[in-house]
């Protein structure tokens, strides 16, 4: 991962500029030689707000009678070694800890998410291709195809964030109550949290 552009991004998503975090991503993506990976570059997942509102909605529900819900977490699956299938599990909790230290995120009773009936990620197909591609082929050794893949792979968890953040917007607008928790989002094995709001 280039972990000096995340660092960048992280601090920007922290103090809520997930556009200016998009543009400088975007920006450090389109100085790189052209790689298949360049395909993320003006894409967006804003068609899936109206349909992402309304399974988080669907699922706050589901989870009245179990739990007293204090916050959302969205992950998206490990996407860049299976790019078969991007997706989002979402999983309540009964507390919300904060952001200064994410180990409480692990202390989740799976019954209290959505790891049966994940939402399906779709329009970045292109990529989902391309990252099949780059693994298959190991292509990873190649510094031009990992540097683009490096920085598509924040790009497409900001992405992701982008579409959490207008979700939330939507419920916000339909007087939703699931969007008086706090929402965190990001992908597996990813420190690049958002709080959607």
């Amino acid at each position: 991962m280039n972990f000096e552009l995340a660092e960048k991004l992280d601090t920007l998503i922290t103090s809520n500029k997930l556009d200016e975090a998009i543009t400088l991503a975007e920006k450090e993506l389109w100085g790189l030689p052209q790689t298949p990976f360049h395909a993320i570059l003006g894409k967006d997942l804003l068609h899936l707000v109206d349909p992402m509102a309304k399974y988080l909605d669907a699922f706050y529900q589901w989870m009245k009678p179990t739990i007293t819900t204090k916050a959302l977490y969205a992950e998206m699956n490990g996407f860049t070694i299976n790019p078969d299938l991007w997706y989002v599990d979402v999983f309540a909790y009964d507390e919300y800890q904060g952001l200064d230290d994410l180990d409480w995120l692990a202390d989740v009773e799976l019954e209290n998410s959505t790891a049966n009936d994940p939402f399906l990620l779709t329009g970045f197909e292109d990529l989902q291709e391309a990252y099949d591609d780059y693994m298959e082929k190991e292509k990873y050794h190649d510094k031009r195809q990992r540097s683009g893949s490096e920085v598509c792979e924040l790009i497409i968890i900001l992405r992701l964030q982008q579409l959490m953040r207008e979700a939330v917007k939507a419920g916000k607008a339909k007087g939703k109550t699931w969007v008086n928790v706090p929402l965190l989002v990001t992908a597996h094995d990813y420190d690049l949290i958002y709080k959607a709001t």
